[in-house]
């Protein structure tokens, strides 16, 4: 500066990646952000002093003559912080991922499971207590199996009309006799309902 001549300091960085892209730590994508100075700003500085790498053709070492516009002198590239991660480290990472989904979504099927048995549980009551109420609302205290009445007066009706087919009213009285039967036994089933509801009219 001033009255010494200053000589710009170059680094030339080989990029082996086959995309041509450069990977830069967080280091210095946190210090691009905030505009202040890094803490390896000193180790940077050190860095910058070495030696172009390579044959020292590719960039140039001084500006050439005032008179001419000189060619922009690319910018460096310096790796500071940590290295960036390697396809080792990744696939690590990826199955450290799967293995946490994998435990997250067992918990959650195992939560639902908990759930269905409660509530299985549940509806099993609900059922097994409508299933208990209507049998308690529909049963009667006379649940035999019986007969009708006047089966042997419909058995002789029946035996009639087969022994007279064409002449009917021979059997008139055994008509009478079941229809006598069967009038009666209504009579006995009104009567029994109307003691066993005193309060229907």
């Amino acid at each position: 500066m001033g009255a010494t001549s200053s000589r710009p300091r170059t680094l030339v960085v080989n990029n082996d990646s086959p995309a041509g892209l450069i990977e830069i730590s967080d280091d210095v994508v946190q210090r691009l952000k905030s505009g202040h100075p890094s803490k390896t700003q000193g180790r940077s500085a050190d860095d910058a002093q070495q030696q172009p790498i390579g044959d020292g053709s590719s960039a140039p070492t001084a500006r050439g003559p005032s008179s001419y516009p000189n060619p922009p002198v690319p910018p460096s590239v310096v790796y500071q912080g940590e290295l960036p991660l390697t396809s080792m480290q990744v696939l690590q990472e990826k199955e450290r991922e799967l293995r946490e989904n994998d435990v997250y979504w067992t918990q959650r099927l195992k939560a639902l499971e908990a759930n269905l048995a409660r509530t299985n549980q549940v509806l099993e009551k609900e059922y097994s207590d409508a299933v208990a109420d209507v049998k308690k609302r529909f049963a009667t205290t006379a649940v035999q199996q019986q007969l009708p009445p006047c089966q042997d007066l419909k058995a002789k009706v029946i035996a009639c009309y087969r022994q007279n087919p064409h002449e009917t009213l021979r059997c008139a009285e055994e008509v009478k006799q079941f229809t006598d039967c069967v009038n009666q036994h209504r009579i006995q089933l009104l009567h029994q309902r109307a003691a066993a509801d005193p309060g229907k009219k």
